[in-house]
């Protein structure tokens, strides 16, 4: 073989040598940039040495990326938001709230995509009239549609746990500040669907005005809606059950399948006690706990945001609260989770935006405890 096939030969031998040098090179490089990667994004683990964390030593070794536990669980990207934990944890706050709430149980619960909905209220009828076969037919009024507006407002809470709290607490952190957030939601939303005042939070059922029942009428202006009144005749307190049949029977009958009772737990004990004229009870307790009581033939249900009974307040609503109270969703409790901006800190922003308003007035009727003409 000649000196120069000899040389050529060797020159493409090394050639393939560098080249098969310059891959593992490359593939090395490679892998020490998602080392460098992985080791700076939010909650990765830190590197071990030998002995240590068997899934970083697959990951020096191999390239294999280890999993976070506890990261992972708290990521679920949701609508491309990329909001830590928001499906899970929206779906275990707002059932929580929907149990824990009367109002939002038993009123109209919508939901919009602005900042407000507009609901169409249909308060009367068009006009008719009798006619000759041969009479003039004039044109009759058929407008009698209007729209309510109802405002979203945004209902917040902010906490903050450290992280050493998250790793040596002996009990589940979330999960605990999850039940609290839902307490808290719950409370509040509960009391400004019965007591807001529309000012940055929903309009309550008792934030409008309430009238003689003979005086109700149903207005035009929603903001000037009234509620009309039943009146127990004493001061603070309820002597019999006459006037709770007046409320019942000033209900329309159209509302009356749907129709339930909405009081605290100190008036509930005050009603259990009346008996009619055959010395029988009125109230009936029920033998199961996930059936509500019934006074009168119609459901109770228990709202410790209503007055307590004291002379010249609601003691008790009736009617069907579908009807009603309207409740208006912009948005289910969302959770931002934030381990980022306070070092040593992770804060939670949970947030909801929703609405509230009496939508339909002679569908609900309020018992005052004292006489009309203190009113």
């Amino acid at each position: 073989m000649s000196f120069q096939r000899v040389m050529q030969e060797t020159t493409e031998e090394f050639k393939e040598l560098l080249e098969a040098q310059d891959v593992k090179f490359n593939e090395l490089t490679n892998r020490l940039d998602g080392l460098e990667a992985a080791s700076k994004r939010i909650g990765a683990p830190a590197p071990q040495t030998k002995g240590g964390n068997p899934q970083m030593e697959r990951f020096l070794k191999m390239g294999e990326i280890p999993e976070s536990k506890d990261f992972s669980e708290l990521s679920v990207t949701n609508n491309g938001q990329g909001v830590t934990v928001r499906g899970e944890w929206a779906n275990l706050i707002f059932e929580k709230v929907f149990e824990t709430s009367p109002m939002r149980a038993i009123a109209g619960v919508l939901s919009t995509e602005s900042n407000v909905l507009e609901v169409l209220v249909d308060r009367d009828e068009p006009d008719s009239e009798w006619v000759a076969e041969l009479g003039d037919r004039d044109p009759t009024d058929a407008s009698f549609m209007t729209r309510q507006p109802i405002e979203v407002h945004e209902h917040y809470a902010y906490p903050a746990i450290t992280l050493q709290m998250l790793e040596d607490s002996q009990f589940n952190v979330q999960d605990w500040l999850q039940y609290k957030l839902a307490l808290r939601f719950a409370r509040q939303e509960a009391a400004a669907f019965i007591h807001g005042d529309g000012d940055g939070k929903p309009r309550g059922i008792l934030d409008y005005d309430i009238v003689p029942e003979a005086s109700f009428t149903w207005g035009k202006d929603p903001n000037k809606y009234e509620i009309g009144a039943q009146y127990s005749g004493t001061d603070g307190d309820i002597d019999n059950a006459d006037c709770l049949i007046d409320l019942v029977d000033s209900l329309k009958a159209a509302y009356l399948p749907g129709a339930s009772w909405l009081m605290t737990r100190a008036f509930r004990n005050k009603l259990r006690k009346l008996k009619d004229s055959n010395d029988r009870y009125l109230y009936m307790a029920s033998l199961d706990s996930n059936t509500p009581d019934r006074l009168l033939g119609y459901p109770v249900y228990l709202a410790e945001d209503m007055p307590t009974p004291q002379a010249g307040v609601v003691g008790a609503l009736f009617g069907d609260f579908s009807e009603a109270y309207s409740i208006v969703d912009r948005t289910g409790i969302t959770v931002q989770r934030d381990a980022v901006t306070k070092p040593g800190w992770v804060k939670y922003y949970a947030r909801r935006r929703t609405g509230g308003a009496v939508t339909n007035p002679e569908a609900v009727k309020a018992l005052v405890l004292g006489s009309a003409s203190a009113e």
